[in-house]
């Protein structure tokens, strides 16, 4: 299977979690092999990734804390073999403690645009987008969402990286026609100024530049704000959720609002108790992510070459809904997704 394939989120569960399964054995076989921490740490666990027969087997797997992830020189996470292929490398906020730093190797971020892009392809109110792509390219999100929209056919103009206060956003969009706005809800240091920043300067921003798809993440976005932008003309907001050491790996749900479906492949998502074992549907639990696979020049999946993260809870949690969405997609969903901290 492709990860830029969209059978990945329609297919059965039961046919997709195969191909994860699959694919879970053989990252960790590779991380074994390569990392002499996994190593340690799978060894003393008792893992034996021949062993894993279902995602549920995955509860064997302790869950990596984020003072686990700090305490760690970011290089030890990195294969050898991988260094030379490095292509991206993104450090987090540190809002929440000590800065944490992750490298997508070459085949990695081709994995990761192709995959977003797979996500924003079944929202795109049109077949080739002009976008102003407000993201700080400084960023993890900045590259990705400039990638995976010229990976659908756009055009993307990037945001100058001046300071607000010199160059300020709204005057740099004055230089261009566009119909497109990849820009975060609220302002987040590192990322952007909000899309409600703008429109408190300029209320009617998005109906002058005929904004038709709005694209942002960095928290679930509110009604007040989804309304006044659909009042300015917006036909479609995607709103796409992740983690600083992951980039994006879910997107809103256009049936229901405050879902999230996740993009599985290029990482694989669960929702775990404290135990670490997989919640059933409906019942809440911690967001655990594992680096899984990338994708080689061929388009066929690979192993995740860069920084190799299994089972990290990065400090959100939400509900796990599994059954297939009315808006016809298989994969699971999160919903209320909320913080709950990161070392429990």
């Amino acid at each position: 299977m492709r990860l830029d394939d969209p059978m990945l989120d329609s297919i059965a569960r039961e046919a997709r979690d195969a191909w994860l399964v699959e694919a879970v054995r053989h990252q960790i076989a590779y991380m074994r092999a390569k990392i002499p921490y996994w190593r340690q740490r799978l060894s003393a666990a008792a893992v034996d990734e021949h062993g894993i027969e279902s995602l549920a087997d995955l509860a064997r797997v302790p869950i990596l804390t984020k003072d686990e992830l700090r305490a760690l020189r970011p290089a030890a996470l990195l294969p050898e073999e991988s260094r030379p292929k490095l292509q991206i490398s993104r450090w987090t906020s540190g809002t929440s403690g000590q800065p944490t730093v992750n490298f997508w190797s070459e085949s990695d971020w081709t994995a990761l645009v192709a995959t977003t892009s797979r996500m924003l392809a079944r929202q795109s109110p049109m077949t080739h987008a002009t976008a102003f792509n407000a993201y700080s390219q400084a960023h993890v999100t900045g590259p990705l969402y400039n990638g995976a929209l010229r990976r659908l056919g756009a055009v993307v103009y990037d945001r100058s990286q001046h300071p607000e206060e010199f160059f300020p956003t709204l005057a740099q969009t004055e230089m261009f026609d566009f119909d497109t706005l990849a820009i975060p809800a609220q302002t987040v240091r590192g990322k952007s100024i909000g899309l409600a920043n703008l429109l408190d300067d300029n209320p009617t921003f998005l109906a002058r530049h005929s904004v038709r798809w709005w694209i942002g993440s960095s928290g679930t976005f509110g009604a007040e704000t989804m309304d006044r932008v659909r009042r300015e003309g917006v036909e479609v907001i995607s709103d796409l959720y992740g983690s600083s050491e992951f980039a994006v790996f879910a997107i809103s749900c256009p049936e229901s609002h405050g879902d999230y479906h996740v993009a599985q492949g290029h990482v694989l998502v669960e929702v775990v108790d404290q135990a670490g074992t997989p919640v059933a549907n409906g019942q809440f639990g911690r967001i655990v992510v594992t680096h899984l696979r990338g994708m080689d020049e061929d388009g066929h999946a690979c192993a995740h070459g860069g920084t190799q993260i299994l089972r990290l809870a990065a400090g959100d949690g939400a509900t796990l809904l599994d059954e297939p969405c009315a808006c016809g997609l298989t994969t699971p969903r999160l919903r209320g997704v909320r913080r709950v901290g990161t070392t429990g």
